[in-house]
């Protein structure tokens, strides 16, 4: 019965720790005096894996401070952990414990235990968001027997095109027999006048 107990104690740990592993993964976005820094938080193995960049940063910050380093406040105590040096613009770190601020200070060396007082930039964790219940339904595409391009033509369907085509061609067909009927009986009377008034000549 022991033994059934810290399991289940163990399982509901890992729950909250997963939970909160995927609550703290997100955007960082810092920024100060000229200077602005964004990168992204994820949650791999154990270690929360920040990488990013920043533009604007000098080289040195002053005369013996020529390193520039990133921190992070754990959320648990707010006790201050580093993650990275930045090296020309670029950091690339880790740390295990899941943390809502980060900033980048002037250091004089690069492996160093506490911040210095020389802040350059300030920033937060922008959590992801991954409720699929906020993500919109795309709506389906009705069908239409026309629809209207963006320069205001109409664009109609296969269907209704081949149908007014044929229409045309049988249009002019029926018109060309009407001339030729007309111009037949035309022919055929005036025939038929002739004759006649030559028939009363001779007579």
């Amino acid at each position: 019965m022991g033994h059934m107990k810290k399991l289940m104690v163990l399982v509901a740990s890992l729950f909250v720790f997963a939970g909160v592993a995927s609550a703290h993964e997100g955007s960082v976005d810092l920024s100060g005096s000229g200077v602005s820094c964004k990168g992204i938080s994820l949650y791999q193995d154990g270690y929360y894996r920040v990488f990013g960049r920043c533009d604007g940063l000098v080289y040195p910050h002053e005369t013996t401070y020529n390193k520039y380093v990133l921190w992070a406040k754990t959320s648990a105590n707010s006790s201050v952990m580093r993650v990275a040096e930045v090296d020309k613009g670029y950091f690339s770190g880790n740390i295990a414990s899941p943390y809502d601020e980060v900033f980048i200070t002037a250091e004089a060396e690069s492996l160093v235990r506490k911040p210095s007082d020389k802040r350059v930039v300030v920033g937060k964790v922008d959590y992801f968001d991954f409720d699929k219940s906020k993500v919109a339904a795309v709506p389906t595409a009705s069908t239409a027997p026309a629809s209207t391009a963006k320069t205001g033509m109409t664009v109609q369907s296969a269907t209704s095109t081949t149908s007014s085509t044929a229409g045309t061609v049988i249009g002019k067909i029926l018109t060309s027999l009407l001339v030729i009927v007309l111009v037949i009986v035309g022919i055929a009377i005036g025939a038929s006048l002739i004759f006649r008034s030559r028939g009363s000549v001779s007579a």
